[in-house]
């Protein structure tokens, strides 16, 4: 497809984590998307609700062969050598919950610049209540104002074996041109209730 970049160029370990990863979703979650799902033909950035740790593999899964990167926090990414080689392998992006750092936003950007996709989660850690929506930090309107890809929003269903795993997932949108003074915290914060509200809108379909 023209945008995107797919998986063909990895390396045989990063290949056969994904080939796993494939066998054991479609064995244990047998995933269920509710509703149409679009197709990806241009950089993404998946804007998700967070509700388990399968979440961003099941997605993945979802849109193979194509490349979409999930973003993980830096302490599950360091938690030992294997995680770090896990994630590593799965082509994660790390991030800080708490610092400063903007390593994270420059990796995406040049990811999505590369005909690549990303998967963030704004609630920032898993929603363990299964209740609705956490309130979004503001990372995802940033990384889509600084990079124009579009958004397609994503609402996961709370899972637990046997059951399927379900989910939806909507339509593509872009964010409006950046206003004359830049990204304000008011113009992000107007942007992420936009965002917030397109994954909420979801919900209907799963629960």
């Amino acid at each position: 497809m023209p945008g995107t970049v797919k998986e063909a160029g990895l390396s045989w370990a990063d290949r056969a984590l994904r080939v796993f990863c494939r066998c054991v979703v479609r064995l244990v979650h047998r995933p269920r998307v509710l509703g149409p799902k679009p197709a990806l033909d241009a950089p993404t950035i998946f804007v998700c609700r967070h509700v388990g740790l399968m979440d961003p593999v099941i997605l993945m899964v979802e849109y193979y062969p194509m490349m979409v990167r999930p973003l993980v926090a830096r302490d599950y990414f360091d938690k030992s050598g294997f995680t770090r080689a896990f994630y590593t392998h799965a082509q994660c992006i790390p991030i800080e919950r708490r610092k400063t750092s903007t390593q994270w936003l420059e990796d995406s950007l040049a990811a999505l610049g590369k005909g690549e996709s990303i998967i963030i989660y704004p609630e920032g850690k898993r929603n363990k209540t299964g209740q609705g929506l956490l309130p979004f930090h503001s990372g995802a309107a940033l990384l889509a104002a600084r990079s124009g890809a579009r958004i397609v929003p994503v609402y996961n269903a709370y899972w637990d074996f046997p059951h399927r795993y379900r989910l939806a997932i909507g339509e593509p949108f872009t964010l409006p041109p950046l206003p004359e003074e830049g990204e304000s915290a008011a113009w992000l914060r107007e942007q992420t209730v936009r965002i917030q509200e397109a994954v909420a809108g979801l919900a209907p379909r799963v629960e």
